[in-house]
């Protein structure tokens, strides 16, 4: 396994692959890695040649910098972690080898897709994901690039900004990968105590009970969100962001469920965000 913390490193590496005629998989990461992270980089094992992995927590994407600053972080079990699955290769770089002049003032937006979610809830956030993305995608060129679907407004995101700039990349998303108890898994995950983590429960079983009542041939949006609401409001541990079913092509808000849609959660307990959803195909 490589490990490249310059543009310069990486590019080597990249060139190396590329003449050897290797197809690129690449998996962006803020690290702190878990089973989710690691069954992006199996996906991309099997439908490439090379393995690219980076870990750069991103300061241009977050709007509160208390959460920055906590971001949980473990450079050398993430090595660990990458080496047992045999990724590739490692990218590493500082925020000074991503931003050498500072973050740009520049922002990148798609505004029929952020409308809502996340990108209503924390302004500024895609903005910086997108900005990053556009530079990691230029000095990687991969073939393909792996994004999971526990975030499935950035996944969305990041295939039209791919498609609108004309970035020859393939994206593909990878389904949440959960803990026993229908947690998604996060990197977040850990900065819950342990009272918290047993009440974190209370929002997969809140989008279960959704899908239930949507298979009894409850269609009405409104009323979805308030049984949804219902359930997360039982832990008073939790405070809600936003509960919203949306077309999952265009993330447009549905008032009336009559085919596909996605029911969108993020929670707070105290300062430490969640974030889940649940695809339902009628």
């Amino acid at each position: 396994m490589e490990i490249a913390r310059t543009e310069r490193e990486l590019k080597q590496s990249i060139l190396k692959e590329k003449s050897l005629g290797k197809k690129i998989g690449y998996v962006p990461t803020m690290g702190f890695l878990h089973e989710g992270h690691l069954s992006i980089v199996r996906n991309s094992k099997k439908k490439t040649d090379c393995t690219v992995v980076s870990i750069f927590v991103n300061p241009a994407q977050f709007n509160d910098p208390n959460d920055f600053t906590n971001y949980p972080k473990n450079e050398i079990e993430d090595l660990k972690k990458c080496e047992i699955e045999k990724v590739d290769l490692v990218y590493l770089p500082s925020t000074e080898e991503l931003y050498p002049d500072g973050i740009p003032e520049i922002e990148i937006r798609i505004p029929n897709l952020m409308k809502n979610l996340c990108a209503k809830s924390r302004p500024g956030h895609f903005e910086g994901v997108m900005l990053v993305l556009s530079r990691l995608f230029h000095s990687i060129e991969p073939n393909i690039a792996f994004f999971g679907k526990k975030d499935y407004q950035q996944y969305i995101l990041v295939k039209e900004f791919v498609r609108m700039l004309n970035f020859p990349i393939d994206i593909i998303g990878v389904d949440t990968l959960r803990e026993s108890d229908g947690l998604a898994m996060s990197s977040r995950n850990a900065r819950l105590n342990s009272t918290e983590r047993e009440a974190a429960s209370v929002i997969y079983r809140a989008l279960k009970i959704a899908e239930s009542e949507i298979g009894k041939g409850e269609k009405d949006s409104s009323v979805l969100v308030e049984i949804i609401r219902d359930v997360i409001s039982s832990s008073p541990l939790l405070k809600e962001d936003y509960i919203e079913i949306v077309d999952p092509t265009n993330l447009s808000i549905i008032k009336k469920i009559e085919k596909s849609a996605l029911i969108a959660i993020a929670v707070f307990f105290g300062k430490v965000r969640l974030i889940d959803n649940w695809l339902i195909q009628l």
